[in-house]
């Protein structure tokens, strides 16, 4: 059972942009008891905040307010469970289709006319205001071995892409070994240089899966890599708790500076470390908002996880392979705990196989979702959702029937942010790529 897919409701405090009144919390600051108190007192004709946002005092939808929506009210400022759904209803619409095993859908910051498409095979694909260009924007499918969980596997963008014109790519090469590059963009705007401006290093795989495969800039303006631990199962090589190499972990690293590693990284091993103890982080992201970083890491036979770092704080070990979620692996019980950080979230595998890692939605059409973040499984296709409250979670809800009613979905690669922090669902088996709308 998905541990964090509680008996809870969809309103949750904390969840909502101030200044956007939604989901009985019509001051915009957050649901607490004093949004319960303005609920009521427009429930017997006083005056209340609610005169000005009545919709997100309604909780029942009975076209009115009145004292059950202000119990509602009070029992999500207090934790408890409201009688009503109060996420705004969602839907899948088609950004583009034809695409060769799509793995991950982003965007250049500051451009708002452009998306592009890692397909796994080794082409990134541009999408110009909703066209798919005939011509990748980058071809590496000579450059790379593709197939499993090996290929073109993350891309991201310097900050300062608009200006500059350089990019990172992470992919796996000829003999199967993870490669971290910087290509430049070229004269057309449209297209990239088909050589690479710089290679900052080369990792040995000695097995073919768990390779990884995510880049993301951080708020310190660094390069973010996750590498998994280098394949077979159980981790053989004991990689992720090793500080001596780079699998296994989240690295981070200067671009403009490397080989010289950035103050902060874990010391007394590779200098490139920021985090360790990870199987397969396959899919991280950092929330746009608040600068904290959401990891995916994909477990090994019985659970899957979520970890949560907040900001700048890094030389974490998220346990692996001595923990496997929240539960022992090795040795399978009785395990140290001592330094290590467990899981926010981790559902078994009767849920599904491979966690996929989203983002924490902070764009502007769906604003009853601010806040939320977002993940999937890529064996199951189910997708759920939780609130960061504090500590805990709030908010703990499954999106599924929602975005998919049909169940259609051949199988999630990815999620994806654009410029403007709407959010993306990659469906790598039938080559699609979707934008998470209200319905």
């Amino acid at each position: 059972m998905l541990l964090v897919v509680a008996a809870v409701g969809h309103c949750a405090r904390g969840a909502y942009a101030a200044g956007a009144p939604s989901c009985a919390d019509p001051n915009g600051d957050g649901v607490d008891v004093i949004d319960a108190a303005n609920v009521l007192r427009a429930a017997v004709g006083l005056p209340s905040t609610c005169a000005s946002a009545p919709a997100a005092c309604d909780l029942d939808g009975a076209g009115g307010i009145d004292r059950e929506d202000a119990l509602d009210v009070l029992r999500r400022a207090v934790g408890l469970a409201p009688t009503r759904d109060c996420l705004p209803h969602l839907q899948l619409t088609e950004v583009v289709h034809d695409l060769d095993l799509p793995l991950f859908v982003g965007a250049a910051p500051g451009d708002d006319t452009r998306l592009y498409v890692v397909e796994q095979t080794g082409h990134i694909r541009l999408v110009k205001d909703g066209t798919l260009a005939p011509t990748p924007f980058l071809d590496l499918s000579r450059t790379i071995s593709s197939g499993g969980e090996r290929g073109l596997l993350g891309l991201a963008f310097h900050p300062q892409y608009v200006a500059t014109g350089r990019f990172f790519v992470n992919y796996t090469d000829t003999a199967g070994n993870t490669v971290i590059a910087e290509y430049r963009r070229a004269a057309d705007p449209d297209v990239a240089e088909p050589t690479a401006a710089r290679v900052f290093f080369t990792v040995t795989q000695p097995f073919a899966n768990h390779n990884g495969g995510m880049l993301a800039f951080g708020p310190d303006g660094l390069l973010y890599i996750g590498l998994g631990d280098g394949g077979s199962g159980g981790d053989p090589m004991n990689n992720g708790q090793r500080l001596d190499t780079k699998l296994g972990k989240i690295l981070r690293i200067d671009v403009d500076a490397y080989p010289t590693p950035p103050s902060g990284n874990v010391g007394g091993g590779d200098p490139d470390v920021w985090d360790f103890g990870l199987r397969n982080p396959f899919r991280f992201s950092f929330d746009r908002g608040t600068g904290d970083l959401y990891i995916a890491d994909v477990g090994q036979d019985r659970f899957e996880e979520i970890d949560f770092e907040p900001r700048a704080t890094g030389k974490r070990n998220y346990g692996w392979r001595i923990t496997e979620g929240t539960h022992c692996f090795d040795p399978p019980s009785g395990c140290n705990l001592t330094g290590i950080t467990l899981p926010v979230a981790e559902y078994g595998h009767d849920a599904g196989c491979a966690v996929i890692g989203g983002y924490v939605y902070r764009g502007a059409r769906i604003p009853g979702f601010v806040g939320r973040y977002l993940y999937a499984d890529f064996c199951s296709n189910r997708i759920w959702s939780f609130v960061r409250d504090g500590a805990r979670l709030t908010s703990q809800v499954e999106l599924t029937d929602d975005l998919d009613p049909t169940h259609a979905l051949g199988g999630i690669t990815s999620f994806g942010e654009d410029a403007a922090g709407e959010l993306y669902v990659v469906d790598g088996p039938t080559g699609l790529v979707f934008r998470i709308d209200p319905e």
